[in-house]
């Protein structure tokens, strides 16, 4: 129908509705082109010493051009907020135990878990404990944050939506946006120490030691061996350990748990076509839009060099990249870093026990604002250690030695390896690094490789057996056992041009003996994704920056091989085993990698963690429902090899609960798994890994903006890849950030990041950059040609 058809107040009412549509739509997209970065033209400020040069490419990557390090920083500075300030600021906020401001109520629970860190008081602790050069950089560089927010048209559209203005940069966030990168790699609350003493308080001895082992033969660590797992079957049935099979449907499933970490390899000079060595580097953290790093390169006139890679918003350093004669990578070493000390408290509880005897607690007041709520207080206990951090599982007061609380673990030393130019130079200038602790990777342009950790490793005194572990919450009020500072450079583990000219790194152990007891014996991921990188580089005697990106991108499913023969034979030999035929076919033919495809490679997946979680699984998830503070996911990284030992074995005395044999067993997972996979009504060669791994990197936000939302997202995209080999890849979790580089052969190099460069959704390169990643099409590690200029001029 016509509009000449409607009744005339109708015609009108429709027209008037149109008008305020296009107005609002007009006024959105007004409002939010305000706060766009500025990319050309000129910016004067106070706070520079000369002129500053941001030449951007069309993925808006920028160069910068500086006459010092200062004035670097303070452009740096600008564009970090320009592009990301919220970003930052939800950074900071996540570590002061400040997102109930923004949030209100909902973020209230996160807020009053970290705020007994005290972290914005240790950030300023962190920043006064600066040598005058670096408080110099980082007063420069937060005077750039503030001019770039000062500087754009409007504030960032999610203070819009949040009705809260943004607030400055302070010189203490930087350290806040680094201590959320301690949250983020590090359990800041002891879950780990914490859940071993529940495991080995709760099992019968020779259950502990059978489930959780120190490893087995996915190790694949760099120097020393692997372990032996010990196979020795317990003596209690499994049965009477686990959860009753009638509560099964309270219990939680098991499922793969991707470490929050990365991969890193290199190798000599000797193999590839340089003198230089080359590093590739993916860092594996939570896929949000826009990316955790903001891409930059800057030249340093004085050293003749350009610095090249990626930096946290928030941070005046170069976290991973290249400066022309090193280039250097990170991975999670997930070491020890921290002790829960078990504490004795008098009757009154008013006072615990040291070794100078009884102490009274001291208590500080905190204040949390909430939005649209009143304040609320946090009273926080204090020992000479640290803080009171809750109770173990025998109720006991629990206080948390850590890095992160000492004025050592916050630094800006990092930066000093923008200046480094050899191997050796690194590996000295990381034992003083005050960053959560990683494996350092580097190479130089001379052809050397090196391995040590990077940030501060504690000098244990006393833990000296499996008793006085530092794995296990312990007593230190006799003084027996203490912290005696850190260690020194000289005293750090190392690996440098080892005989193979070839270092990786992926989470897991990486050295043996007493390097390894530097370390510390902590939550290290199965290693299997560590071998399959090793074996990866052994397989080669030359490589080319694309050999290094192709083992970034293996998706071989080597970990799982012997799981799909075992459904393969399941379903060859069982009558009893549903769609036998349909499910055969799909084994044979599941490609042997985490294929987007591929409807096998997700059967056998579900299928070894339904055996897992209906055996040993069911263990841990019993000690789960029974406990606080106690975390499935990091006691379960071992479970494939008690599992795999049992399944193999099929010892009579430790059938699973409820059923009369092995073979009875495992038919019924491979039925459960066919059963749980077609619950959506498509058949089973629809059930694809690709639907099961479907990207959802999201913005924060999308989700609180009717129908508009979505627009701030990444596409949806089935992916390959998966856990336990170099592509890892789930829907919210992967790699960050891939590079590839060979130092002084920059122009080589490769890199890819998701998401795209800017924060804002009218940006000309929100996503530029992402089908690369995607796709995993070898892009450029610099930036490309200039398409915009900005200058910064000193009034």
């Amino acid at each position: 129908m016509s509009l000449r058809f409607l009744p005339r107040w109708l015609t009108h009412a429709l027209l008037l509705f149109t008008l305020l549509v296009i107005a609002a739509a007009g006024y959105g997209y007004w409002f939010l082109h305000a706060s766009l970065p500025k990319l050309e033209g000129n910016v004067t400020t106070e706070q520079l010493h000369s002129t500053v040069t941001i030449d951007r490419d069309a993925q808006g990557i920028p160069t910068i051009g500086g006459s010092n390090r200062s004035d670097i920083a303070f452009a740096l500075g600008f564009l970090h907020a320009q592009e990301r300030f919220f970003q930052m600021d939800l950074l900071r906020r996540n570590s002061a135990g400040e997102l109930s401001e923004l949030f209100g109520i909902l973020a209230l629970n996160h807020d009053k878990a970290v705020r007994v860190h005290q972290f914005r008081k240790r950030a300023l602790r962190a920043f006064q404990a600066l040598g005058p050069e670096d408080q110099t950089l980082l007063k420069t560089y937060t005077a750039g944050v503030n001019k770039g927010l000062d500087e754009l048209g409007k504030a960032p559209f999610e203070y819009a939506l949040l009705r809260t203005p943004p607030k400055p940069w302070q010189v203490e966030d930087a350290f806040l946006a680094m201590f959320s990168m301690y949250i983020d790699l590090q359990p800041e609350l002891s879950e780990y120490e914490r859940s071993l003493a529940v495991l080995r308080d709760s099992l019968p001895a020779d259950w502990y030691a059978f489930l959780v082992p120190e490893g087995g033969e996915w190790d694949a660590p760099i120097e020393g061996p692997a372990y032996v797992f010990n196979d020795r079957l317990p003596t209690q049935p499994l049965a009477q350990l686990q959860i009753p099979q009638d509560a099964e449907a309270t219990a939680a499933v098991y499922q793969d748990f991707v470490a929050v970490g990365s991969n890193n390899w290199s190798v000599g000079g000797s193999l590839t076509d340089y003198p230089s060595g080359m590093i590739a580097n993916d860092m594996h953290l939570g896929l949000n839009v826009p990316n955790i790093w903001y891409r930059a390169s800057w030249h340093l006139p004085a050293d003749k060099r350009r610095v090249t890679g990626v930096t946290l918003p928030g941070v005046p350093v170069m976290v991973v990249g290249s400066n022309e004669h090193i280039a250097w990578g990170f991975t999670n070493t997930y070491g020890d870093y921290q002790d829960s000390i078990v504490l004795t408290v008098n009757d009154a509880g008013d006072a615990y026990l040291t070794p100078d005897g009884w102490q009274p607690f001291t208590t500080e007041i905190e204040t949390l604002k909430v939005k649209d709520e009143p304040d609320e207080t946090l009273a926080i206990k204090h020992t000479i250690w640290g803080p009171v951090i809750g109770e173990d599982h025998k109720h006991r007061p629990l206080a948390l030695r850590w890095v992160a609380h000492d004025p050592e673990g916050a630094n800006l030393q990092l930066r000093q390896m923008e200046a480094a130019n050899s191997v050796d130079e690194a590996i000295q200038l990381a034992a003083n690094m005050g960053i959560p602790g990683q494996n350092l990777n580097v190479v130089d342009h001379d052809g050397n490789q090196g391995w040590t950790i990077a940030g501060r490793l504690p000098k244990r005194v006393g833990f000296n057996s499996e008793r006085l572990s530092s794995k296990y919450p312990q007593d230190w009020s006799t003084g027996e056992l203490h912290w005696d500072g850190y260690l020194s450079a000289a005293e750090y583990p190392k690996v440098i041009n080892p005989a193979g000219s070839r270092i990786w790194t992926a989470n897991a152990r990486v050295v043996s003996g007493s390097m390894l007891d530097k370390i510390g014996h902590g939550s290290y991921a199965l290693g299997a994704r560590q071998q399959q990188i090793a074996k990866d580089l052994n397989s080669k005697t030359l490589f080319s920056e694309q050999d290094m990106l192709a083992i970034a991108l293996d998706d071989r499913a080597l970990f799982l091989s012997r799981w799909q023969q075992l459904l393969l034979n399941l379903a060859r030999e069982n009558s009893d085993i549903q769609n036998a035929a349909t499910l055969t076919e799909l084994l044979e033919n599941w490609q042997g990698r985490a294929s987007k495809t591929s409807a096998g490679y997700l059967i056998v997946k579900r299928f070894r963690e339904n055996v897992i979680g209906a055996s040993t699984g069911r263990v841990i998830q019993k000690l789960d429902e029974d406990t606080d503070f106690f975390d499935p996911v990091r006691a379960s990284v071992y479970l494939e090899y008690p599992t795999w030992a049992l399944i193999t074995e099929q010892p009579a005395a430790h059938v699973p609960e409820g059923y009369r044999n092995w073979q009875e067993f495992l038919v019924a997972q491979a039925n459960r798994t066919l059963n749980d996979l077609t619950e959506n009504g498509k058949p089973l060669r629809e059930q694809t890994w690709g639907e099961a791994n479907t990207l959802a990197i999201r913005h924060p936000l999308s989700g609180a903006i009717p129908l508009l939302g979505n627009l701030l997202n990444m596409p949806g995209q089935p992916m390959d890849g998966d856990t336990y080999m170099p592509r890892v890849q789930k829907p919210k979790m992967g790699a960050s950030e891939r590079m590839v580089v060979a130092p002084g052969h920059e122009e080589n190099g490769i890199f890819h990041m998701a998401a795209g460069q800017s924060g804002h959704p009218l940006s000309s390169y929100y996503a530029l950059g992402h089908r690369d990643w995607v796709e995993g099409n070898a892009s450029p590690f610099l930036p490309g040609p200039e398409k915009w200029r900005l200058t910064l001029s000193p009034q």
